[in-house]
């Protein structure tokens, strides 16, 4: 029985396989086309109408009587209300520049193109061109996902693990979080197109050329621009410091052209990062600290940013501040993907550089993994690369900010994606060879029950949490 259901899976993966992006299309469509039914169908607005209100004086009489006015208001929702309100009319209130500048410019600028060329004006237009961003950014970010997966994991075992991850990153827990007007899906499409040309740019004989160099400043300016979307953007600039430390060292050693060619890329891409959080702050300081006679006091410091004043003054961040005992609750929500995260990173400890496994030395294991690695030895230091962002998000969460947002900001990192999509195929492999009895109490046959019970887990949290994004419901 175990080798006919393996048959029938590898029968289904095939026909998957056999055009990748056409199945990633489908079920993604799939997916959202059942959480859009759930917003359609969602009890209500409960006990705000701060969307309905938005409208007022724009034409928005029955906006919510059609279907598209309908999905535009239940999917404008939380944070969605500051995004859509800061495209409509930019920054008017201080606490608004928690919200980075780059997704509400780029709705506003796409708003302005279709006033003038098609004269449409709907009540709620930036909503609708915000989830339109949305959709469109999660589903090309599926895409990406897929063939960063592939570049570090090639071979036809990494073929197999980078498609599931993909569909992995369409059932996000972030749900609906990356269908609305927020920052998240543009962030993960940047965050994770800056990180396949960050791969790319690594030769698998070793001496990177001109060309691969060149990849590097490309990396550098998506990051950036995936910190303009969402300020832990930023985080992916370990990638490149790391890089960076990594070259100092060879040259310390011998200093060649080649190094020093790549050191100065790497240099231009850390720049670019962090242009993506240091342009909204030199904006804002314009505004409220060169002309104001009575500046306001984070303009005093010595680094004057808006952004960490804000997060603290007005959103009340900082360590340890959201330890209180009413936000037990919340921090049980967050323990799963805190969890998920963690263990991930640390998972990638053991994918050793060399194709061997750092793990408990079962040889069926062992092997497993070598397939996988045998084709690219750089795997190993490269997971453990783009793992640093990520635990470094989770701890920061945890000792932080409000820890519930854990959940949807963890959509833009692709390390547990994998972490999950590994055990998957490693676990199925097992548990349909006749030596599945032998190895079932190993390890990677604990890592393939924990990675079904978290996907058990995406799906229902995603669902849920879509019935009460709409109705504007907590948590968010």
């Amino acid at each position: 029985m175990p080798l006919e259901v393996s048959n029938n899976s590898s029968i289904i993966m095939s026909a998957l396989l056999d055009r990748p992006y056409r199945s990633l299309l489908l079920i993604f469509v799939s997916w959202k086309a059942l959480l859009l039914l759930l917003v359609v169908l969602s009890p209500g607005p409960a006990y705000d109408t701060s969307t309905a209100l938005l409208g007022l004086g724009r034409n928005a009489a029955n906006t919510d009587r059609h279907v598209l006015g309908l999905l535009a208001t239940n999917l404008t929702r939380w944070d969605a209300i500051y995004f859509t309100e800061i495209a409509r009319r930019g920054c008017l209130f201080e606490q608004e520049w928690a919200f980075n500048l780059g997704f509400t410019s780029f709705i506003r600028a796409c708003v302005e193109v279709l006033r003038r060329t098609t004269g449409i004006n709907h009540a709620l237009i930036e909503s609708i061109v915000g989830i339109t961003v949305a959709h469109a950014a999660h589903g090309m970010s599926v895409f990406v996902l897929y063939s960063l997966g592939r570049v570090v994991f090639p071979g036809r075992k990494g073929r197999n693990l980078a498609f599931i991850a993909a569909c992995l990153h369409v059932l996000s827990p972030a749900g609906l979080f990356l269908s609305a007007p927020y920052g998240e899906s543009t962030h993960a499409l940047l965050s994770f197109m800056g990180s396949l040309l960050f791969v790319l740019s690594f030769s698998r004989s070793g001496a990177s050329s001109g060309l691969h160099d060149a990849l590097i400043p490309l990396s550098g300016i998506s990051y950036g621009l995936a910190t303009a979307a969402r300020s832990n953007g930023l985080l992916n600039g370990m990638l490149l410091f790391e890089e960076a430390v990594r070259l100092l060292y060879s040259m310390s050693k011998k200093v060649t052209f080649a190094k020093a060619r790549r050191l100065i890329a790497v240099g231009i891409a850390g720049v670019c990062t962090g242009l993506g959080f240091v342009v909204p702050q030199y904006i804002a300081y314009e505004q409220y600290c060169m002309d104001d006679k009575d500046p306001r006091v984070w303009c005093r410091r010595t680094i004057p940013s808006i952004y960490g004043f804000v997060q603290d003054h007005y959103w009340n961040n900082g360590f340890l501040r959201y330890w209180t005992l009413s936000n037990v609750p919340l921090f049980a929500l967050a323990a799963p993907m805190l969890a998920i995260m963690t263990y991930s990173a640390i998972w990638t400890l053991s994918m050793g550089s060399d194709g061997q496994n750092g793990g408990d030395g079962q040889s069926s294991s062992k092997m497993s993994k070598m397939q996988v690695l045998s084709a690219a030895p750089s795997t190993g230091r490269l997971l453990r690369s783009l793992a640093a962002p990520q635990i470094t998000l989770a701890i920061l969460t945890f000792l932080k900010h409000h820890v519930q947002i854990i959940t949807r900001m963890s959509s833009g990192y692709p390390v547990w994606y994998l972490w999950l999509a590994y055990a998957l195929v490693e676990g199925r492999s097992l548990a349909s060879s006749e030596k599945a009895e032998v190895c079932r109490e190993t390890r990677i046959m604990n890592q393939y029950r924990y990675a079904r019970m978290t996907i058990f887990y995406m799906i229902v949290y995603a669902l849920v949490q879509g019935v009460l994004f709409a109705s504007f419901l907590p948590p968010a």
